[in-house]
C-alpha cells in the first residue's frame, strides 16, 4: 500500500507578532510543494534527514491510539521543491503532507484542528496547513480566525544564500522586543482585517510591510527599505518577509505590473544580496491526497 500527499511552501508571513493574548502568524502559500509519499515495505529505510516526518508519524499515531506496530514497514520518501531554513515553511510541508498521508492510510479522517494540534507537538508550525487565509497560534496549535479569500497575487521572492534554522532562532529570547512591536502589529492586522473586508490587494500589500518593517529590530532584511522602494516604483502592492527566517517576498497583480521589467530590475539592484529570484503565485493552502 502506498499514499502520496503535498503541502505548499509559504514565502514567509503577511503578518507575525503579539496579537490579543500572544504570538500569533498569518502565512500564505505559493506554488511550490512538498511531495510525500508513505510505503508500506518489506525493508526499513529511515533517513536522518526526514526525522520530523518519522515523529510526526509517531505522534499522528499516538494522537488516534493506534497500534504502533503500525509503523514498523512503513517508509517515507519525499521530493522538494521548497528551500530548506529559509522561511518557507519546507518543514511544516515535510510534517503535514506526512500525517495527512498517514491517516490516509489507516482510514482515520483528520480536521484541521487536528492536524495543527498534530504538527504542533513536534515544533512550531505555518498556517499554510490551513486551505485558507488563517490567523493561527503557531506555538499551541489554536486557529484563532479564517479569511475566506485567495487574493489574485503573484510573488517575486528574493532567495538568500544565508540560511537560519527557526528552531535556533525561536531559542532567542525576543519578548521584550515583541511586546514592543505590539502597537505596531495591531496596525498591521488591522489593515488586514480591511484588505480582507474589501478584497483590497494595495491594502494587503500595506499590512504586510508594517509587519515586515516592525520585525526589522527583530531579524533585519537585507535593504528592505531599498525592495519597498522598488516594489513601490514597478506598481507592486508591497512586501513581506519571513519573519523567522531570510527571503522576502514582493506582492503584485499580473495585470498591473510588467513582470519582465520587475525580474531584471530586482536581479540587477539586489543580486548581491539575493542570490536566487524568481516569481511564483499565491495558492490555497493546505495538504492534498494524490
Amino acid at each position: 500500500m502506498e499514499v502520496k500527499a503535498i503541502c505548499p511552501a509559504s514565502c514567509g508571513e503577511l503578518i507575525q507578532g503579539i496579537i490579543g493574548d500572544g504570538e500569533k502568524l498569518i502565512s500564505y502559500g505559493v506554488d511550490l510543494y512538498t511531495h510525500i509519499q508513505l510505503k508500506e515495505e518489506m525493508s526499513k529505510v529511515r533517513h536522518m534527514s526526514l526525522n520530523k516526518c518519522y515523529r510526526a508519524l509517531e505522534k499522528t499515531i499516538d494522537y488516534f491510539n493506534e497500534d504502533k506496530s503500525i509503523l514498523d514497514n512503513i517508509n517515507v520518501y519525499k521530493e522538494s521543491q521548497i528551500p530548506i531554513a529559509k522561511g518557507m515553511a519546507s518543514s511544516t510541508a515535510d510534517m503535514a503532507a506526512t500525517i495527512v498521508a498517514m491517516c490516509s492510510m489507516i482510514n482515520r479522517k483528520i480536521t484541521e484542528e487536528e492536524l495543527a494540534q498534530i504538527c504542533v507537538s513536534v515544533e512550531p508550525t505555518d498556517s499554510t496547513i490551513f486551505k485558507e487565509l488563517t490567523l493561527f497560534d503557531h506555538l499551541n496549535g489554536r486557529k484563532i480566525e479564517n479569511f475566506s479569500w485567495v487574493p489574485n497575487v503573484s510573488v517575486l521572492i528574493l532567495e538568500p544564500s544565508h540560511i537560519l534554522e527557526t528552531q535556533k532562532f525561536r531559542k532567542l529570547d525576543y519578548n521584550y522586543l515583541r511586546n514592543k512591536n505590539k502597537e505596531k502589529i495591531k496596525r498591521a492586522y488591522d489593515t488586514f482585517t480591511q484588505a480582507y473586508k474589501n478584497k483590497d490587494i494595495s491594502l494587503l500589500g500595506k499590512a504586510s510591510e508594517y509587519s515586515a518593517l516592525a520585525n526589522e529590530i527583530i531579524l533585519k532584511k537585507s535593504k528592505l527599505k531599498e525592495i519597498m522602494d522598488l516594489s513601490t516604483k514597478l506598481g507592486c502592492a508591497g512586501v513581506n518577509v519571513a519573519h523567522s527566517g531570510t527571503v522576502v517576498g514582493v506582492l503584485y497583480e499580473e495585470s498591473k505590473v510588467d513582470e519582465d521589467k520587475l525580474l531584471f530590475s530586482f536581479k540587477e539592484s539586489f543580486n548581491r544580496e539575493y542570490e536566487k529570484i524568481y516569481t511564483t503565485k499565491l495558492v490555497e493552502g493546505g495538504v492534498r491526497i494524490i
